[in-house]
């Protein structure tokens, strides 16, 4: 299977076709917008293994269909999950070779493809040698269970040595305008080893929707009742930055949704944007200024 070129700037986030953490969720209103998405020319999506224990990536392959042969699906691997009746499953990092292998297969099953376009590792994990998880990576590779790697949450140096065992294609962090702090030298090293950026957490978890202020509540299925940035006095801090910001996008005619990722995309080194998505409204407003 050949890798899809010309990558859409937008990436559609399907962590909330997990169905958890993001309060309710209509899985027919997502299917509508990923539907729409395609009509519109995005063709690359987001998943991982542990969002929702594998029902994100079984939703995305039902939803794409045929489809799904035709779009750049990037999952993320290296977490596996305890999944004990009636209480929430415990997550814990694996990136070791023999988990790693089956991982992929699983992945690979769920998502009902014979090569994952983009698989990344979610995070590092402190137990298992970068260099041994890579040489599976790699070694996968060349089986064409996977087309390209990447690293999810890893550092300078994390991402360097990583590097030296395998190719890196893409390197996803959090950035947003509220957090637009990379390191010069990353930044650097994304032109040394011509890997592209990928930014998540684009909208800082809500925050930069504008539809909250210090009166909003959470339910206890929404991971934002528990973040510090939904708490106290650093919400109120950050509510005072999301209005400043709401009076600069206000003047460009822009909802702060759509400021928030045109300021990213604009950027020199963000190569991609995800932005999770719940139905078409949203898909049409994040979409209307790029």
């Amino acid at each position: 299977m050949k890798f899809i070129e010309g990558l859409s700037r937008i990436c559609f986030g399907c962590e909330p076709l997990g169905g958890t953490d993001w309060g309710d969720i209509d899985v027919k209103e997502i299917e509508k917008a990923i539907r729409l998405a395609c009509e519109k020319g995005l063709n690359f999506f987001d998943t991982a293994s542990v969002y929702g224990l594998g029902l994100s990536e079984e939703r995305l392959a039902l939803i794409l269909g045929s489809m799904r042969h035709e779009m750049a699906i990037a999952t993320k691997g290296g977490l596996i999950w305890n999944q004990v009746k009636s209480k929430r499953a415990v997550v814990t990092k694996d990136s070791s070779p023999k988990s790693l292998v089956k991982q992929v297969h699983s992945s690979l099953k769920r998502l009902k493809i014979d090569s994952i376009p983009i698989y990344y590792i979610h995070w590092p994990d402190p137990n298992i040698p970068i260099n041994s998880t890579f040489d599976t990576l790699r070694k996968l590779c060349d089986e064409q269970k996977i087309q390209r790697l990447g690293c999810s949450n890893f550092n300078y140096s994390q991402i360097e040595e990583a590097s030296r065992v395998a190719r890196i294609d893409f390197v996803q962090l959090p950035v947003n305008i509220l957090n637009y702090s990379l390191q010069p030298r990353l930044v650097n090293l994304s032109k040394k080893l011509k890997f592209k950026i990928v930014a998540y957490n684009v909208l800082a978890n809500g925050l930069l929707t504008g539809k909250y202020n210090i009166n909003s509540k959470f339910p206890a299925n929404d991971r934002r009742s528990k973040l510090p940035e939904f708490q106290g006095n650093k919400f109120k801090k950050l509510l005072k930055k999301v209005d400043d910001i709401s009076k600069e996008s206000n003047k460009l005619g822009m909802s702060m949704a759509q400021f928030s990722i045109k300021f990213l995309i604009k950027s020199s080194y963000i190569h991609h944007a995800i932005v999770g998505i719940k139905n078409s409204d949203q898909l049409n407003e994040n979409m209307r200024f790029i």
